[in-house]
């Protein structure tokens, strides 16, 4: 049909640009979404418009992109980048997307959420200002339909459009200005205007394949028959989703104005539309999706969801525009902020609890974890015949290897592994625990800390860590770069988290000297950002993990509660051109 209608010209001009398409992005990398490997790709920094015009000679191929596209983009293509133009443009390649649709409409969604959700729904409720106490709870000044109040809360999740959030009063200079600079960095508004038509009757017959059809109307515009997709009845229906500046344009327009312009648009070789017009509605969505979805360039997902993190760490934004300006991209950020939430609830829970000690001294290994001294305990934590099956299982590697336990304490394990036949090394800071090294093991139980260690690069096939959790915020990244530079293959990562169930974190007090805490979730986000990635996707064996896990007992109510948390787990050492 493209031939026929275009021409052979016109045809292969979209057909090579859309094989290029695929080229610059595989549907492995695009499932990924937004994040920081999108700075590196040679279409980010070039708008769509730019990309057009150096990769497409041909006048009505470029057109036919532009048109194809808008309706996803929401603006112009000289306001968005060649990269989230490529992302759009591929949703047209077999193998990239996948279309849902909820029957009767996305608001199913919320409607469902809010009969399942057990909490205090205030509405008509509208936040003015928020702030802090001088008891350091966050306090929100609100409109309530009768008159001003305020209420104080220990965290806030913020899930306003970006278009909202200048809306708001932000008390105190440093949450004024980290919110500002929040603002703006996302301050790329886009559009739509939606008209829904109701027909007595589906006038057009087999006329429109399938859900939809583009049409050139409105500088690009996407026209769903949402008759094939839902149940409608005798009837017949149309959306036209009109995008970017027709949609801030038109939105002037009167109602009857727009559902006439709308009308006006359909072609005459569907019928005659005005005989069969029922009703028709419009929705105005002007600034409610974003041109520049993830920012310029993109930034770390905590960095995007807690934008004061020093004196403001329990205030959390949730946004579609933080991914990819769609529910799939609100989803994620949702799931982004619970991490970050729950986080912040069991620092609170500790901090209320009233520990008896937060110091990694003495008493600690004399009484490791509530159990005894560790030299004696240390085994009913961590069982080097699972740590080996683990890393036999991820990497297919059994024996002829060198590991570094970074956290090695007095080198128990490091004596276990080596007596399995694993060249077995070990670092620990700690000098009290270190000096109760054995004799036989000194050589190989090195005194040090993992932000600078006295190996060379490369030299360890494995690490098995259980030590970052133990470093000040600023220097784990630091701590992770160099963990990265003494391996050769991957990281075992076994760190203290706060998604462990909280039973298991009160039984053996394992927040004791925790100073970075996070879910497996926020780790895997430092470890993507210092040269790692998910060992699980270049070979899944999460199954095979979860079984091994279980027969070991180390599943639920013992460390991992369920497979996901070991996908997280396990990582790769990329090398900066590994895809």
């Amino acid at each position: 049909g493209m031939r026929r209608k275009y021409g052979a010209k016109t045809a292969d001009a979209i057909e090579a640009f859309r094989k290029r398409c695929s080229e610059m992005v595989s549907p492995a990398q695009y499932y990924e979404g937004v994040g920081a490997h999108d700075n590196e790709h040679p279409w980010a920094y070039m708008t769509c418009e730019q990309l057009l015009d150096k990769e497409v000679d041909d006048h009505t191929a470029k057109r036919f992109f532009k048109v194809m596209a808008r309706s996803d983009l929401a603006t112009e293509s000289h306001n968005t980048t060649g990269l989230n133009a490529l992302k759009n443009f591929v949703m047209d390649v077999d193998g990239y997307i996948g279309l849902y649709s909820i029957q009767n409409g996305n608001e199913q969604l919320i409607d469902c959420l809010h009969s399942e959700v057990d909490a205090d729904i205030q509405l008509n409720h509208r936040v003015l200002k928020i702030g802090k106490t001088a008891a350091g709870r966050y306090q929100l000044n609100m409109m309530n339909g009768k008159g001003a109040e305020t209420k104080d809360f220990d965290l806030v999740l913020m899930c306003l459009p970006h278009s909202w959030l200048a809306t708001m009063g932000w008390d105190g200079e440093q949450l004024r200005k980290s919110m500002v600079k929040h603002i703006a960095y996302f301050d790329h508004p886009a559009h739509y205007l939606r008209i829904s038509i109701l027909f007595d009757e589906p006038f057009w017959g087999e006329k429109i394949p399938g859900s939809w059809f583009m049409s050139e109307a409105f500088g690009g515009c996407c026209v769903y028959n949402e008759g094939s997709r839902h149940d409608v009845g005798k009837h017949g229906v149309l959306n036209w989703l009109i995008a970017g500046s027709d949609a801030l344009a038109f939105a002037n327009l009167s109602d009857a104005e727009l559902i006439d312009a709308a009308l006006k648009s359909l072609p005459r070789s569907l019928g005659n539309a005005r005989e069969h017009f029922v009703e028709g509605k419009t929705h105005r969505w002007l600034s409610s999706v974003n041109a520049l979805p993830g920012g310029l360039p993109a930034r770390d997902v905590m960095t995007n969801h807690r934008p004061e993190p020093k004196q403001h760490p329990g205030l959390v934004l949730v946004g579609d525009y933080l991914f990819d300006s769609t529910l799939n991209g609100l989803l994620d950020s949702s799931d982004a902020a619970t991490d970050i939430i729950l986080t912040e609830m069991i620092r609170l829970r500790r901090a209320r609890g009233k520990p008896s000690s937060d110091k990694i001294d003495n008493d600690y290994f004399e009484n490791y974890r509530g159990l005894g001294p560790y030299r004696e305990v240390w085994n009913q934590f961590t069982d080097p015949a699972y740590l080996t099956e683990l890393i036999k299982m991820v990497w297919n590697r059994a024996r002829g290897y060198k590991l570094l336990v970074a956290g090695s304490a007095s080198g128990e394990l490091v004596g276990a592994l080596r007596a399995r036949g694993i060249d077995a090394w070990g670092i620990e800071n700690n000098r009290a625990i270190h000096a109760e090294t054995p004799k036989e093991l000194q050589r190989f139980n090195k005194l040090g800390s993992i932000v600078d260690m006295p190996f060379r690069d490369g030299e360890f096939d494995f690490v098995f860590e259980t030590s970052l959790c133990h470093l000040p915020h600023k220097r784990v990244s630091r701590a992770i770069r160099e963990l990265n530079r003494v391996i050769k293959t991957g990281l075992v990562f076994g760190s203290v988290t706060s998604d462990l169930a909280p039973a298991l974190i009160d039984r053996y007090d394992l927040l004791r000297g925790v100073k970075k805490l996070g879910t497996w979730w926020e780790w895997s986000e430092l470890f993507f950002g210092n040269g790692f990635d998910l060992s699980m996707h270049r070979r899944d064996c999460t199954d095979a993990l979860w079984a091994a896990t279980l027969a070991a007992n180390k599943g639920p109510g013992q460390w991992y509660a369920d497979s996901e948390s070991l996908r997280y787990s396990f990582f790769d050492k990329i090398e900066a051109d590994d895809d």
